[in-house]
């Protein structure tokens, strides 16, 4: 494997890793469950899909849906979810609706990118700040909204100031690239967080980190189960695994036409084959403690730009992220919340 190849897999980890985790926490999961996702369903996807180069992983466009799963049905329920879903992709591979994307217009499109950007964005203002009291299964923009400000008094000075510094970090980084090129291949948000995530263990900073909300993370190697097969859950949840699969469909047939785009080459994806990937992907990832994933923009786009230039990328970055979650486990439960 040529040394362009291996930087941009291990650009795309690093990319993962923090994304993984942030991700996970957003619908409701363990953050573990973010990381297996992104080295097993990241690594069969690319092993059996129909693009040279998408990344696979937890992914926001999947972040509302999965958020209200969890709320009405509990954490325990995203596992059965992805493995529907994937079974429905199997199924949209057979009908060959891959083959429709290309009629979807651009303006739902964006549209529908933006809508995620913003539930994100409102929904981890809690965090942020992080606000105390608030009710976890309030369902709708408006009643979390209101909730929110309802409980704005228990905000202390702390945590908003290390929010505030991440935040900082990564608006900061791209000018620092500027006048040391050598730096580019690394991403602003590994950058912030790494050097927030040190100071509030050195400093001991009073604020919330993963460990504290979530406990330590295992470093070991997860075991496949089925436990979480919970037969009387399949009938309630097949509305939201239809709107999943169907999610899913759309946001890794959009990621391969910008791989394709962004690669400048001929040689296309085939539609079809990428569905069925992500199929195999969301069936395996609940069997290791994984959640719903779907190709993701942004780790695509990175290994792009740095290198990548063939579905060994994918796989190669699913192997990093699994190295690194056994080698590093404890360490990520000092990264800040």
């Amino acid at each position: 494997m040529p040394l362009a190849e291996i930087r941009a897999n291990v650009i795309s980890g690093i990319v993962a890793l923090p994304l993984a985790i942030a991700l996970a926490i957003a619908v409701g999961a363990p953050p573990i469950a973010g990381l297996y996702t992104s080295a097993f369903a990241g690594g069969f996807a690319a092993l059996f899909g129909g693009s040279r180069y998408t990344i696979t992983g937890p992914t926001a466009a999947l972040v509302p849906l999965l958020t209200g799963v969890v709320i009405k049905f509990g954490a325990e329920a995203l596992p059965i979810v992805g493995a529907m879903a994937g079974i429905l992709l199997f199924v949209m591979t057979a009908l060959k609706l891959g083959k429709l994307m290309k009629y979807m217009p651009g303006l739902v499109i964006i549209g529908f990118t933006a809508g995620i950007g913003l539930s994100i964005a409102f929904g981890q203002i809690g965090s942020f700040l992080n606000v105390t009291g608030t009710d976890p299964t309030r369902e709708h923009f408006h009643d979390r909204m209101w909730d929110l400000l309802q409980h704005l008094g228990t905000v202390g000075w702390t945590t908003p100031l290390i929010g505030l510094l991440a935040v900082a970090l990564m608006l900061a980084w791209p000018f620092v690239q500027d006048f040391l090129p050598k730096l580019k291949s690394i991403p602003p948000t590994f950058v912030a967080l790494i050097a927030v995530s040190l100071l509030v263990f050195y400093v001991d900073i009073d604020t919330p980190t993963v460990a504290t909300r979530y406990g330590d993370l295992p470093g070991s190697f997860p075991k496949p189960t089925f436990d979480w097969l919970d037969v009387d859950l399949i009938f309630k949840l097949i509305p939201a695994s239809i709107a999943v699969a169907i999610l899913m469909g759309v946001e890794t047939l959009l990621t391969a036409v910008m791989a394709d785009n962004l690669a400048g080459t001929s040689r296309r994806h085939k539609p079809g084959k990428e569905l069925f990937g992500q199929g195999v992907a969301n069936i395996i990832s609940p069997i290791f403690g994984g959640i719903p994933a779907t190709a993701a923009i942004a780790r695509t786009g990175a290994g792009l730009q740095n290198g990548a230039t063939s579905r060994l990328s994918g796989i190669v970055h699913a192997v990093f992220v699994l190295t690194a979650t056994i080698a590093l486990g404890s360490m990520v439960g000092h990264i800040p919340m």
